[in-house]
């Protein structure tokens, strides 16, 4: 009988199971509480009875849990509503403020925390936070304090004061006069404090993109200098604008385009171009062996070409306008030792160029006479006025077409201290003597600022240039020095374009350049330059330069 009670409850138990898995992935016929007893009756387990005692005791069970159910409920919601009482103990006074001091400096770090935490995500200060425009534009710049001492040598008496005439005041004027005014000073020694200033802005337009643009002290009709020299009655600097380009290039900088007045794309030294000299017009750099497989610490060899064309004279009225086209091509190459090669070749072609002499009581090729002149080139006079016999406007007697071969090696074996040895060739193969004599009506006709020419060739220039020092001035205790021997024929160059400080500026000069570089602080270093230099071929022009210079970059 007790097994039978047993099973009964065990059955019941297992009824109940089914009963109350009603979120059960299988789905079970769901029995009642009578069903269950009527099939425990039908199968003799129980007696009806029996089955009737125990549905008696269920329902009597149930009600008392749901009576129970029923006060605990009404018990808590009373509770709910009557207002909350807090007890709190005595606690002694310095009890209380060490409770306190505890908590400020354990909340101390916690607060800072949540503080920077707050100002991150909130940007405060932080470049995010400004407009986001100004994210895209850099600015840099530098400045430079000089004293510069002209020492002219005593040779240059015997010259005199009429032979370096000023071929820009000739041109003004149009004659070549006697008055001092139309001959360059080449007597009385100078000293001068000069002062240059230059603030670049570079905006990135969008990704690949960029707009820069520079401002500095300078003259509009010098292209190869922004220096301003003081002692001019405390007259404010004037202020140009040296550079205003558009530049592209590709994802990986294998293709870059730059179009306006930019930087000299050449790679060279001073030799044909001068150091501040900008470029007006179109120039694009290819480097072939760019590769986004390839890191930079892993490219040993790098070859570029670079093409460019820039406007030089816009004539109104004639289709021959003055251009200079370019094509440079060369290599990269850094070695396993971290020594490096630069090598680059280049061809520049300047167009229509040369003068042409106007036809008798003419000015119709007027506009052939260049803007600008310096020292050194073979000039003749275009000018054709029967009634004026004495007017002079002087033209470039020859055709430029330079070719030039860059070479520089960096040593880097005693690094940081490095040692470089630079070669700068240049020929001017537009030079044909028979075109000249023809174009000038023979070698009568010709004119040097430096005196009559026979029209022989001198179109050759080269520089030797030795480095020993850092590469770059810029950390507090970095130096430099150089030594350099320059040599420049009156007509392998265009006088316009080359090294403003060696002899003044012009070709026909060769001699020594001794530099030296030594960085006070980061950014911060001073130059000291002497250049001692003299004619090639001309009559006795010496002329000895010191420059020192305070200098600032930011």
């Amino acid at each position: 009988m007790k097994l039978k009670y047993l099973a009964t409850f065990c059955f019941l138990a297992c009824a109940g199971l089914v009963q109350a898995e009603e979120s059960a992935a299988i789905e079970v016929p769901r029995l009642s509480t009578q069903d269950i007893m009527d099939i425990l009756v039908s199968e003799k387990i129980i007696t009806e009875q029996r089955a009737q005692e125990l549905l008696q005791s269920l329902t009597a069970q149930k009600s008392v849990q749901q009576v129970q159910d029923d006060k605990v409920k009404a018990a808590t919601d009373e509770t709910a509503l009557q207002p909350k009482v807090v007890r709190v103990p005595y606690v002694p006074e310095f009890v209380r403020d060490q409770i306190r001091d505890e908590v400020r400096l354990g909340l101390h770090d916690e607060v800072v925390n949540d503080i920077f935490a707050q100002a991150k995500s909130e940007l405060w200060g932080v470049p995010g936070a400004m407009p986001e425009w100004t994210t895209r534009i850099k600015f840099s710049g530098d400045f430079r304090l000089r004293y510069q001492g002209d020492l002219f040598a005593d040779q240059n008496a015997l010259t005199g004061s009429n032979w370096y005439f000023d071929a820009n005041e000739v041109n003004s004027s149009g004659e070549l006069g006697t008055d001092a005014s139309f001959f360059s000073n080449i007597l009385e020694d100078r000293n001068r404090l000069r002062a240059r200033l230059r603030l670049a802005m570079n905006a990135r337009a969008t990704e690949g993109v960029n707009v820069g643009m520079r401002l500095a002290t300078g003259r509009t009709s010098d292209p190869v200098s922004t220096n301003q020299t003081m002692g001019n009655s405390n007259q404010p600097y004037a202020v140009i604008l040296d550079r205003a380009f558009i530049k592209t290039k590709t994802e990986h900088n294998e293709l870059v385009f730059t179009g306006g007045r930019m930087a000299n794309p050449w790679l060279g030294t001073d030799l044909v171009w001068d150091g501040d000299l900008n470029f007006d017009g179109l120039a694009m750099t290819w480097r072939p062996l760019q590769s986004d497989s390839m890191e930079n610490d892993e490219r040993m060899l790098d070859a570029f070409v670079t093409m460019g064309a820039f406007p030089l004279d816009e004539v109104e009225l004639s289709s021959k306008d003055k251009w200079l086209y370019g094509l440079q091509t060369g290599i990269n190459w850094r070695f396993m030792n971290q020594n490096s090669l630069d090598l680059a070749i280049a061809y520049y072609d300047y167009r229509n160029i040369e003068g042409v002499r106007n036809e008798i009581n003419s000015n119709l090729t007027d506009y052939t006479a260049p803007d600008l002149l310096a020292t050194g080139n073979t000039l003749f006079n275009i000018a054709n006025d029967s009634s004026a016999p004495d007017a002079t406007l002087l033209a470039l007697a020859s055709d430029y077409d330079l070719a030039s071969i860059y070479l520089h090696y960096n040593i880097a074996r005693f690094a940081p201290v490095n040692v470089g040895l630079t070669l700068d060739y240049v020929k001017n193969i537009g030079y044909e003597q028979e075109e000249v004599l023809e174009r000038t009506n023979g070698a009568s006709g010709l004119i040097s600022v430096s005196g009559n020419d026979d029209g022989t060739a001198h179109v050759e220039g080269y520089m030797i240039k030795l480095d020993l020092g850092w590469p770059n001035i810029r950390q507090r205790g970095n130096w430099q020095l150089s030594l350099a021997y320059r040599y420049l024929e009156r007509d392998a160059v265009l006088d316009i374009f080359s090294d403003s400080d060696f002899r003044g500026g012009g070709t026909d000069n060769e001699g020594y350049i001794v530099q030296t570089q030594y960085a006070l602080d980061d950014n911060t270093w001073m130059t000291l330059k002497l250049i001692s230099a003299d004619e090639i071929d001309g009559p006795p022009y010496g002329l000895e330069t010191v420059q020192m210079d305070l200098n600032a970059a930011f």
